[in-house]
C-alpha cells in the first residue's frame, strides 16, 4: 500500500466537527477508488469513526452495511456514535447483532444509558455482562448516584463488596462515588465503614479519593477526621484543601478555614472562591469583598464563581455602587451575556433597592432563560410594575413551578386579588404544585377581599398538602382570620404552631390591635417577651395600637421609650402616628404637637388631622383654629379640616362662625368628600 493512504487515513483522525465533512468525503473517494475499503478494515474504521464524529450517522450507517470486513471496533464506533447523538435505540438494536462484544462494547452501552438516567436497561445490560470491570460498577453507581438515588448506588456497591474476587471493589473511581452517594444520604458511619475498607486493603490514596472523604467528613461536622485525611496526603490538591476550607466553613469555623487557605502559597481560583463563598455563608459578605480585593492584586483571574459569590455578597451588603463596579467589570471580560451572571446581577440589583438598573439591565440583554424570566417577575412586581411582570409570565414559553408563584406572588402584592385567584385556579387546572409562598399569597388575596369562604377552601389545600403548620401558611390564615374579623380562629391557630417566630407573632398582635382587643394585644406582647423573641418596629406599631384602641396613655409612652432605649428602633412614621392619636384621643393635645415637632422628617397632613380630631372631641377651639391652618398650608384642598373645625364652633353654638367656615369653602370652591357606604 502506497504511504500516502496511511497518511490519509491518519489525517481522518483530526477531522472531529461537521466543518470537516467535506474533506472527509473526500478522502472516501480516494479510498473508494484505490479499492482499499474492502481490504483494509483499519481504513474503513477510521472512516466510520469520522462520519460518527462529524455527526452524519446516516453516511456512517450505509458505510458500515457496506464493509465486509468488520471487527469490535467497528461496531464499537457506530454504536457510541448512536449513543453520543441520543438515538439510544439503535444503539442498543445495533449491540444486540454483536458476533462479538468486548470489555470496551458491554462499558460503551452501561454508561452510556446510565449517564442519561436510563437505569433500568442499564442495570439489566450490567447484569448480562459476563465479567464487570471497574469502569461499569462506576457507571452504574455513578449512574445512580447522580440520577437521585444514592441509596441504591450503595447499595450496589455492598453487592461489588460482597465478592473478594472482584477485583473493582479496590477502583478508586467506584470508592469516591460511592462517598459522595454516602454523603447525600449524611450516612457518616457508611462512609466510615467504607473508609476502614480503603485502609484495610490499602487502597491507593489518591486526589480524587481524599477529596470526597474530606467532602464527607465536612459536611458531617466531623472536621477532626477531614483534616486527618488531609494530613495524609503527601502533596494536597486543591480540590481536597477545597473541600476542608468548604467543611469548616459550613460549620462557622472561618478562622480553621483561613489556616488551611493559607497553608498554600499560590492558591488557584477554586480556593479563592471557597473561601470567598464561605464567608458570605457566615454572612461576613464584607470580608468577601476584602478578599475579592486581594484576589485580584494577587493576578487571579475571577471566574463565573466569583463573579456569582460577589454579586451575593453585594446583595447581602445593599451596596448599589459594587452592582455597578461588577456589572462593569463583568462588561469588560465579556461575561454579561452568560445567563447565569446576568440572572445573578439582576437579581443583586434589584437587592440593593435599584429595580430601574436591573430592569435596565434586562432589556439590554439578548438571551433569557427561565430563571432570569422568574427574577425579573419579582422585580417588576416589588417595583409596582405588576403589568410588565404579567406580559412576561404570558409570554414566557416555557414557565417553570417557580414562575406560576412568581406571578401569584406578584399579584397578591400588587392588590390585584381577583387575579391572584384566578391564576391559582388555572394552576390547579393544570395539576401543579402549589408551594407555601403562593398559598399565603392566595390566602391574603382572599383576606383582602374579606372571602372567609375561598380563604378556608385554600387553607384546606394547605392542609391536604401537609402545610397547614407551616410558619409561613400559618401566619397568612392568622392574619386572614383577622383581617375578616374573626380573631379567636387566628388565635387557633396561632395556638396550633410549634415555634412561631416574630412575623407570626406580630401577625396576631396586630389582629388583636386592629379588631380593638388592645389588653389581649398588650398581654400577648407580655408572652412574646416571655417566649424570647425579640421585638421589632412592627411589634411596636401594633403595641401603640392597642395602647390608643384602649387609652392607656402611660403604657404607651413607657413602651415608646423602651422601644428606643433598649431595643434601640428608631421610631418611624407608624408609630408617631400612633402616639399622636393616643395623645390627641386623651386630650393631651399639646403633647401631641411637642411630638410632632420632634418628629425628624416631613410631617403630612395625616398626621395633623388626628391633633384636629382631638381638638374636635375635647372642645379646643383656639387650637383647633391653630392645627386647621397647619393642615390647609400642607394641603390647601383639604375639605376634611375646615368641616371639623366647622363642626366645632357649632358644637359649641357659635353658628354664625360656623357658617362662616362654610362660606368660605364655597368660596375657594373646596368640595366637601362625598360619604360612601359598602351597604
Amino acid at each position: 500500500m502506497d504511504i500516502d493512504l496511511h497518511y490519509c487515513a491518519r489525517l481522518l483522525q483530526s477531522f472531529s466537527t461537521h466543518h470537516w465533512i467535506r474533506q472527509g468525503r473526500q478522502l472516501h473517494l480516494v479510498f473508494l477508488k484505490r479499492g482499499v475499503l474492502g481490504s483494509v478494515v483499519t481504513i474503513g474504521n477510521r472512516l466510520l469513526q469520522m462520519y460518527a464524529r462529524c455527526g452524519y450517522l446516516s453516511d456512517a450507517q450505509r458505510l458500515f452495511d457496506e464493509m465486509s470486513q468488520r471487527n469490535c471496533f467497528t461496531w464499537n464506533t457506530l454504536i457510541e456514535g448512536y449513543m453520543k447523538s441520543g438515538s439510544k435505540d439503535k444503539a442498543l438494536g445495533l449491540f444486540d447483532l454483536m458476533p462479538q462484544r468486548s470489555c470496551f462494547s458491554w462499558n460503551l452501552v452501561v454508561s452510556g444509558f446510565a449517564k442519561v438516567g436510563e437505569l433500568e436497561i442499564a442495570r439489566g445490560l450490567f447484569k448480562e455482562m459476563p465479567r464487570k470491570n471497574g469502569i461499569a460498577w462506576n457507571s452504574m453507581i455513578h449512574g445512580y448516584a447522580s440520577n437521585g438515588h444514592p441509596r441504591e448506588a450503595v447499595r450496589l456497591f455492598m453487592e461489588l463488596n460482597s465478592d473478594p474476587y472482584e477485583e473493582s471493589r479496590g477502583d478508586t473511581f467506584v470508592l469516591a462515588t460511592v462517598i459522595g452517594a454516602c454523603t447525600d444520604l449524611e450516612a457518616l458511619d457508611c462512609g466510615k465503614q467504607i473508609h476502614a475498607r480503603i485502609v484495610i486493603d490499602e487502597v491507593e490514596f489518591d486526589s480524587v479519593l481524599a477529596s470526597s472523604l474530606i467532602n464527607l467528613y465536612g459536611k458531617s461536622g466531623d472536621m477532626d477526621s477531614a483534616s486527618h485525611v488531609l494530613n495524609r496526603m503527601q502533596d494536597p490538591d486543591e480540590f481536597s484543601l477545597s473541600a476542608l476550607i468548604s467543611g469548616y466553613a459550613n460549620y462557622g469555623r472561618m478562622e480553621d478555614a483561613r489556616r488551611i487557605f493559607s497553608t498554600k502559597s499560590d492558591p488557584c481560583v477554586v480556593l479563592w472562591n471557597t473561601m470567598i463563598a464561605g464567608y458570605i455563608a457566615n454572612d461576613e459578605a464584607y470580608e468577601a469583598l476584602i478578599l475579592f480585593n486581594k484576589m485580584r492584586k494577587n493576578g487571579i483571574q475571577e471566574d463565573f464563581s466569583t463573579f456569582a459569590s460577589i454579586l451575593s455578597a453585594s446583595s447581602c451588603l445593599g451596596i448599589p455602587v459594587n452592582c455597578k463596579q461588577m456589572h462593569t467589570h463583568a462588561c469588560k471580560f465579556g461575561m454579561i451575556d452568560d445567563l447565569i451572571i446576568s440572572s445573578a446581577l439582576v437579581d443583586a440589583y434589584a437587592k440593593c433597592g435599584s429595580p430601574n438598573d436591573a430592569c435596565k439591565l434586562f432589556r439590554e440583554l439578548k438571551e433569557h432563560d427561565t430563571v432570569l424570566l422568574n427574577s425579573m417577575i419579582t422585580v417588576y412586581s416589588n417595583c409596582g410594575r405588576i403589568e410588565d411582570a404579567k406580559q412576561i409570565f404570558e409570554t414566557m414559553q416555557t414557565k417553570s413551578l417557580i414562575s406560576w408563584n412568581s406571578m401569584i406572588v406578584g399579584l397578591s402584592q400588587n392588590g390585584c386579588p381577583i387575579d391572584t385567584l384566578d391564576l391559582f385556579c388555572k394552576m390547579n387546572k393544570k395539576s401543579m404544585r402549589t408551594d407555601k409562598f403562593s398559598l399565603a399569597s392566595v390566602i391574603s388575596a382572599c383576606a383582602s377581599i374579606s372571602s372567609l369562604e375561598l380563604g378556608e377552601q385554600v387553607f384546606a389545600r394547605a392542609t391536604i398538602i401537609g402545610l397547614e403548620l407551616d410558619r409561613v401558611v400559618s401566619t397568612s390564615i392568622i392574619d386572614f382570620y383577622c383581617k375578616c374579623g374573626f380573631v379567636e380562629n387566628g388565635r387557633k391557630q396561632f395556638d396550633q404552631m410549634i415555634n412561631p417566630d416574630e412575623v407570626s407573632w406580630n401577625s396576631m398582635l396586630i389582629g388583636y390591635a386592629t379588631n380593638g382587643y388592645g389588653i389581649e394585644a398588650l398581654k400577648l406582647f407580655d408572652e412574646m417577651r416571655r417566649a424570647g423573641v425579640v421585638p421589632t418596629d412592627i411589634t411596636f406599631t401594633g403595641v401603640f395600637s392597642a395602647c390608643d384602641h384602649c387609652g392607656l396613655v402611660e403604657e404607651g409612652q413607657k413602651w415608646f421609650y423602651v422601644m428606643k432605649q433598649y431595643y434601640y428602633i428608631d421610631p418611624g412614621i407608624e408609630h408617631y402616628s400612633c402616639m399622636v392619636d393616643l395623645f390627641s384621643r386623651a386630650g393631651l393635645l399639646e403633647e401631641a404637637i411637642n411630638l410632632i415637632e420632634e418628629i425628624p422628617f416631613e410631617v403630612d397632613a395625616g398626621m395633623w388631622s388626628s391633633v384636629l380630631r382631638g381638638c374636635v372631641a375635647h372642645g379646643n377651639k383656639i387650637l383647633g383654629k391653630k392645627v386647621v391652618q397647619k393642615i390647609t398650608d400642607l394641603d390647601p384642598e383639604n375639605s376634611s379640616a375646615f368641616m371639623q373645625l366647622s363642626s366645632i364652633f357649632a358644637t359649641s353654638g357659635e353658628w354664625e362662625r360656623s357658617a362662616q367656615i362654610r362660606k368660605f369653602m364655597r368660596d375657594k370652591r373646596i368640595q366637601k368628600d362625598p360619604g360612601c357606604s359598602w351597604a
